[in-house]
């Protein structure tokens, strides 16, 4: 399993364009300093007034396969 740590602060006019589906991947650099991407469709649970923001953990098998995205306390 692969594991990338990843500090996201999108604003919500920038959600807009994830939201409605114009944008489908989110490109982002992990604390690694890996680059990474992954369906815009996940931020849809997270987001708030503010938009998108905080840490994440983006969780992969060893293809890179998704398993899972979530927001980290």
């Amino acid at each position: 399993m692969r594991r990338f740590r990843l500090r996201l602060a999108i604003t919500h006019q920038e959600m807009e364009d994830y939201y409605t589906g114009r944008a489908a991947v989110v490109f982002a650099q992990a604390e690694s300093g890996e680059s990474v991407q992954f369906p815009a469709r996940l931020l849809r649970n997270h987001l708030d007034q503010r938009g998108v923001h905080g840490i994440f953990e983006l969780i992969t098998d060893d293809a890179y396969k998704l398993q899972e995205f979530r927001r980290l306390d």
